[in-house]
């Protein structure tokens, strides 16, 4: 069990993120550990049977950044809409915080579509401005998105 190796070595889980990718299952953990506690848990971790670690330092960012709106995407499943919407909102100078996408078939027709939603940090006076973008890029690019408070 990851989490009984990480808190046998002193080690502690300040933030998780756990999902299925096709047949594939990641796990990505930020834990605060004493530094002579690493190779040892590396040592632990790397017993495990058909798991891949990969170890590296980093620093917590400060929470103060929340979500406070989710943007949420659907339609063909064209090249290149994450980097299109990405691009858009950085320009902006909005703080994307999670992106996630999926495709599935389309009922009748069986056609790919593409599902997007994007968790954003919005300040007041954003909102309407990304409303008005958002309008423009549904009707050119035809698709659906809705943008809720959370």
């Amino acid at each position: 069990n990851i989490s009984e190796i990480v808190t046998s070595n002193d080690g502690n889980i300040e933030e998780s993120r756990m999902m299925r990718l096709g047949s594939e299952f990641s796990i990505i953990m930020m834990i605060s550990l004493p530094e002579s506690s690493q190779k040892n848990l590396s040592d632990q971790l790397e017993t495990i049977d058909g798991i891949k670690f990969y170890l590296t330092e980093t620093n917590k960012l400060p929470t103060h950044d929340s979500p406070t709106h989710v943007m949420s995407l659907s339609g063909g499943d064209n090249e290149g809409i994450v980097h299109y919407i990405s691009d858009k909102l950085t320009v902006m100078g909005i703080n994307i915080l999670e992106i996630i996408t999926d495709t599935k078939n389309a009922p009748i027709t069986g056609s790919a579509i593409f599902l997007m939603k994007v968790k954003i940090s919005l300040d007041e006076n954003q909102i309407n401005e990304l409303s008005d973008r958002l309008n423009k890029i549904q009707s050119r690019l035809g698709l659906d998105i809705t943008l809720d408070k959370i």
